[in-house]
């Protein structure tokens, strides 16, 4: 639940301070509109002080993907849930493709609002194929106090509420759009037609441009799926969005005035001329009426400006670990018993599909390729312990066993400052002396391309691309160029297929357990 704090009535008190001329969505001014129109408080997040974005573009023969996104501090909810939500867009998009032309899928996010208890954010995609271009955007919320994202819906104080906004969106579209009832779009003609349908509701005459009296129409508490109304938790506001699903609302953020702006795509709205977007707005008043305790708290960060101190609190994340592998199509990519020669050109080309992959090391190597590890660290992979020179634990004394861990682990924290989260045991050699004692998570595979014993690169990539599924992790070693030269065919086919590459830690989002054994994290 949202702490209950005071905060300001529109009815005393509505300001809009100076940094709000920074926050207008570009665009006409609301002078230049006959319409009814709101001007949405929003501003790109590389534009907002002390904030950082992670930006990443992966350009095939087939397609281009790029996005952007902030970095609100290790492992923040807000950067996983915007990953995770534009890495499943980006996987339906890649799915999808027809296999002509060289379709692009561009998405971005930017700030609605940010404070110490709420920060707004809204996603934008949009995706071209030849001359067709079609933008979807959505809003999400973080509340402080819960540590949780939520959809729209929770800016709302309940159900009744999420109904009568839509019935005002309605007023709206009837009064000065001049749509008749049974035109209205989506959800907002389900919500008016409801209204219509209430006691004491003016009925409309067949052809009459009037609109219905819908000031009390959702006061009966008429949910869309009949659930009685109440104060908002995350899971209901979640059942609640899905229930809205196609609302105009998922695109909801606060205008200049201190009300609501929704924005509309003007092809449902016939009469809005040659616009880019139709922004509705809800009167202030109108809003106060409506909001929860959080959207009183999202309202006033919107009107206030962005607070800096969120976002420097604690610095940018790692671009790695921070997408949710339960809700999409993850692979983890291994490599074994390096680093070694080919390692930096493994990683250019890594970088070029924004992809994190997991290095078991062998200590031995480390003092001789640094650099390679400042890299893996720095570029968002995961090193992990594959003993200090590759000798098979199942034949070693528990003692002799933790020596060499500790011993590579020191190796490892030496040059990038931690430990390996995880260990995979050379040949795979395991017992119960083994698990036991390594003191770390030990990581098998799924997926063995046996690379190091055909040594032939389009059979590694050809047995990498058929046998991975999500929640694959990948066996490779860096140390053999051709199977270094397999990755970018690994790839780009694995990327066409909608897949993301992550770490072994990240793979497992759900917990490793020191001497347990992992080979997989199959979604099936």
């Amino acid at each position: 639940m949202v702490p209950v704090v005071a905060v300001t009535s529109l009815r005393r008190n509505v300001t809009a301070g100076v940094a709000l001329g920074l926050l207008l969505v570009p665009g006409c001014h609301a002078a230049e509109h006959r319409l009814p129109h709101a001007e949405a408080i929003s501003l790109p997040f590389s534009d907002v002080p002390g904030a950082a974005v992670g930006e990443h573009v992966v350009e095939t023969d087939h397609s281009v993907v790029g996005y952007r996104y902030p970095l609100l501090g290790a492992g923040h909810p807000l950067t996983e849930e915007v990953r995770t939500v534009m890495a499943a867009r980006q996987t339906a998009f890649l799915e999808e493709l027809s296999g002509s032309g060289r379709p692009e899928l561009r998405q971005d996010v930017s700030l609605l609002a940010a404070s110490q208890e709420v920060v707004g954010t809204r996603l934008t995609a949009v995706s071209t194929a030849g001359m067709r271009e079609s933008r979807e955007s959505s809003t999400l919320w973080f509340d402080a106090g819960s540590g949780a994202v939520l959809p729209w819906t929770a800016l709302f104080r309940d159900e009744e509420a999420v109904e009568r906004v839509h019935v005002l969106l309605a007023d709206v579209l009837r009064e000065d759009y001049h749509l008749p009832l049974a035109d209205l779009p989506g959800v907002v003609g389900e919500a008016a037609l409801r209204a219509a349908e209430e006691p004491g509701a003016v009925e409309e005459a067949e052809g009459d441009e009037s609109s219905p009296d819908t000031a009390g129409a959702a006061g009966a508490g008429a949910a869309r799926d009949g659930a009685p109304s109440g104060a908002f938790d995350a899971e209901r506001a979640r059942e609640v969005a899905d229930a809205w699903s196609g609302s105009p609302l998922e695109d909801v953020a606060f205008s200049t005035a201190g009300g609501l702006t929704v924005r509309m795509d003007p092809t449902q709205v016939p009469g809005a001329g040659q616009v880019s977007d139709v922004m509705l707005p809800v009167e202030p008043q109108q809003a106060e009426e409506l909001l929860s305790e959080l959207g009183f708290h999202a309202r006033e960060a919107a009107l206030s400006g962005p607070d800096p101190d969120v976002f420097l609190e604690e610095g940018p994340s790692a671009e790695g670990g921070t997408l949710d592998c339960e809700r999409l199509k993850c692979v983890a990519l291994t490599f074994d018993d390096g680093p070694g020669e080919h390692t930096d050109a493994l990683m250019d080309t890594l970088a070029e599909y924004d992809a994190q992959a997991t290095f078991y090391v062998l200590g031995s190597l480390v003092e001789e390729f640094p650099e390679a590890l400042e890299r893996m660290a720095a570029e968002g992979h995961e090193l992990g312990n594959h003993t200090w020179e590759h000798d098979d634990l199942s034949g070693m004394s528990a003692k002799d066993i933790e020596a060499d861990m500790a011993r590579t682990n020191a190796a490892v924290r030496d040059v990038i400052g931690v430990d390996p989260p995880s260990m995979r045991p050379p040949y795979g050699a395991l017992n119960g002396t083994v698990r036991e004692t390594v003191g770390l998570p030990i990581i098998l595979w799924d997926v063995d391309t046996l690379d190091w014993r055909s040594r032939n690169t389009d059979e590694v990539a050809e047995h990498a691309i058929s046998h991975s599924t999500s929640g694959s992790v990948v066996l490779f070693h860096d140390i053999h160029e051709s199977s270094v030269r397999a990755i970018p065919d690994v790839l780009d086919e694995l990327h066409r297929q909608g897949f993301h590459f992550v770490t072994v830690t990240e793979l497992f989002e759900a917990g490793l357990e020191p001497g347990d054994v992992y080979t997989d994290a199959r979604h099936e």
